[in-house]
Order: structure tokens, then sequence, then C-alpha cells
């Protein structure tokens, strides 16, 4: 079962290309994009015939994550039982829905059932993230300034049936936003910041870590994701107090601060000036024929989003937000921009609170582990925190499967590995 997970975690940043150049061949994009999901199933069955239910129920319970989850998944089977009953959205967009909401927390689970008791010391983690960063990093750059802009229509994207071959910035503009391997420029801003964090605390040699840095902050820049680019700088603020701590680092903190409002002034004297900079930071065109930014779009959807979550606590159902209405019988899109104000939108603040509660307690744990790996993960999340209030991170196969099983090999290992040490 750990092979599976291994291989998994491997494939997931490829997922979306091979889903859709298998596609192009033998058809049924839909089925071959929930292959990750069949797997979660096999794991589910070994789960239950190996006997390892009460381990895993007592090892969740000593992480204080047992009960949480297990109401938080309760909830979500009682709303999509209620979506399929009222009738209004269709099953296909109530079973996506409940997906979305799901996924990450099962992979979670099933990875910590997987891996509970094995030793930190014979994970290769590191095999694991960074060769897929490597190919992933590569590809992008060689998008951007190398292959055709369209080279990906070859694989079978095309827009409306799959994946849009070519993204630029605003849907406007000339300029092409890199998205190698993923199913767009945002979900590949997201997956360097993940491989920049975890990178950190890799044991590679320097000149290795430097290069594989450079690429990965390269390809970082040309998908012109400003979420992730913000989700990095948490990163770093994040990966600094662990590592330095608030006190002793003053000194540095200062200095840090110092060049921070240095580039922003740089940064403004730069768009004032440059309509390329102007186009790449600000997605502003003077020479768009956009009706609206996207910058515009986003505070609009978060506006109507947040109203939305205030005003309906109990939700609509899965189905009725996020990238799940589009399946549902009138085909409009409810769009919130955010990955929480989506979920407060199908299931209510109960849903909601009970996701944010178990993420708190995922990196509280993560945070009290002190290896390295750890306080990566915890970094990462961070970063990847803050990209979900701007879009949906977690409602992408790739950064779902990938973060959440790592945190789970962290968990589930920890325990272990203390142990050992404390027989040593």
């Amino acid at each position: 079962m750990q092979w599976i997970v291994a291989g998994v975690l491997v494939a997931v940043p490829f997922h979306a290309f091979f889903t859709v150049w298998a596609s192009s061949a033998v058809g049924h994009y839909t089925a071959l994009r929930l292959w990750p999901e069949m797997l979660q199933l096999l794991l589910v069955v070994w789960l239950v015939a190996s006997g390892t239910m009460v381990r895993v129920w007592r090892g969740l319970s000593s992480l204080q994550l047992a009960v949480p989850i297990a109401v938080y998944l309760g909830l979500c089977g009682v709303y999509f039982v209620g979506a399929l009953l009222q009738g209004d959205v269709g099953v296909q967009a109530a079973s996506y829905g409940l997906l979305l909401s799901t996924r990450c927390i099962t992979w979670f689970v099933l990875v910590y059932a997987a891996y509970v008791g094995v030793t930190r010391r014979s994970l290769p983690w590191g095999r694991i993230v960074l060769w897929p960063l490597l190919v992933v990093a590569c590809f992008a750059l060689l998008q951007f300034f190398v292959l055709p802009e369209d080279v990906l229509k070859h694989f079978g994207y095309a827009q409306g049936s799959t994946i849009t071959p070519v993204q630029t910035i605003n849907q406007d503009t000339t300029t092409i936003r890199a998205q190698s391997f993923l199913r767009g420029p945002n979900p590949l801003g997201a997956y360097l910041l993940l491989g920049i964090g975890l990178l950190g605390a890799a044991t590679l040699l320097r000149q290795h870590k430097y290069a594989l840095m450079l690429v990965s902050f390269g390809a970082l820049f040309v998908s012109f994701s400003r979420s992730a680019w913000l989700g990095v700088v948490a990163v770093g603020v994040v990966w600094f107090a662990l590592g330095r701590g608030l006190v002793r680092g003053r000194r540095k903190i200062f200095l840090s601060l110092l060049a921070l409002i240095v580039l922003l002034a740089g940064l403004i004297a730069l768009v004032q000036f440059s309509q390329g900079a102007k186009n790449a930071l600000l997605h502003v065109n003077d020479n768009s024929t956009a009706p609206q930014t996207s910058n515009e779009d986003r505070l609009q959807a978060l506006s109507a989003a947040a109203g939305d979550v205030i005003t309906e606590p109990l939700g609509r159902g899965f189905g009725t937000a996020g990238p799940a209405s589009v399946y549902s019988h009138t085909g409009e899109m409810r769009n919130s921009e955010n990955y929480f104000l989506g979920l407060g939108q199908e299931i209510g603040w109960l849903g909601l609170g009970l996701f944010l509660v178990v993420s708190y307690r995922v990196a509280k744990r993560l945070y009290r582990n002190p290896d390295r790996f750890s306080r990566a993960l915890l970094a990462t999340f961070a970063g990847l925190t803050l990209v979900n209030l701007l879009s949906y991170a977690w409602a992408d196969t790739t950064l779902a499967y990938l973060w959440w099983g790592l945190a789970a090999i962290a968990l589930a290992t920890s325990a272990q590995s203390a142990k050992e040490s404390i027989r040593r």
C-alpha cells in the first residue's frame, strides 16, 4: 500500500497532462480524471480487510483528529444525500462537490493508515517530490521561452472540452502564462510554491539545491500567478520564524523588512513607467478590450460569496458553488475565488468550521514535530492557505494529494521515530 501511495504522489503533478492525453485517444475524459480516487477505493478495501482500523483511529485520536474528521465526513455525507433527494443540482454536480470537499481529508486518513508505525529514516520523500518538481519546472520554462505557445493542443488540450492549451494574462493580452503539466497557471504556481518550500528541507548537494531552486523560481515567475508569489513570501516568513525565532532574529527581520520596503518601492516605480510590468504584476492592460479586469472579477466574486456565507449559515448543498456548480442543471458557476468561502456556500458554517478545525490541528501537530520535513510542510501550509484565499487550491488534484499525503506521512512516522530515539 505504501508503494501505491508513493506512486500517486509521484504521478499527480502530471495528472492533468496524462489524463487529457489519454482521453484524446480513448475518450472518457471525466472517468479518466478519477484514477486517483479509484486507488483511494483500493486503499479503503485494504484498510477494512487488514483490520488496522482500530489502530488508525487510536493514532488519529492521539493527534486530536479522529473526532473532527469523522464528524466532518459524516456531515458531508448528510449534505450529499440531501442534495440527491432535493434534486436541484443533479447527481454529477453533487458528486463532484462531495469529492472536492472530502478528497484531501480521506486521502490524509488513508495515507496515515498506510504509513503509521513506519520509521522516518526509510522514507525517500525527497525523491518523491524533487524529481517531478524538476521535470515540471523545466517544461514550464521551455513552454514559455522555446516551444510553440499552443504546443499542448497536440496532446488533446482544447478550450471548452478539456483544458485550455494557451492561457494569457487577463485572457486578453499576448503575454503567455506557463502552465506546464498542471491544469492552469495558478495551480502551477501553487505547486511550485510547495516544491520550493520542501526543497529547503531536502538533503541535496548545495549546487544541486541552488540550481533546482533557480529553475523553480524561474518557472514560478513565468506562471504569473500572483497568489503563488505572495504564498512564497509567506513560506519564507514562516521558515525564518521557525528556524531563527522572532526574538533572536530581530535584526535580520528588520533588515528583511527594509529590503521588502525597498523592493515594493521599486515595483511601484516600475509599474508607473512600464506597461509590461503593470500587465505582469497588476494584470491591468491599458489596451484591454475586456469589460472588467481579472482583479475586478475576483473582488466581485469574493464579495458575493462572503455575502452568501453570512446570510446562508446552512449553505445550499453540494454542487451549488465552486467548480462543481458548472455541472448543475443551470450550468451557471457560482464562483467564490476562495476555497473556504466555497465550502461555506455549500455546507454552511458548521462544515467550514469543521474543515478549519482539522486543518488547524494538522498544522499544530506539524509545528510540534522538530524535524525539517514537518517544518517545511508547515511553512508551505501557510503559503497554500494564502493561495486558497484567492483560488481553489485544495480542489486541485495535484495539491490536495501531494500536500495532505505528505502531511499524513509526517504525522504517521513522527511518533514511531520518537519511540525509536527513546529506545536508543
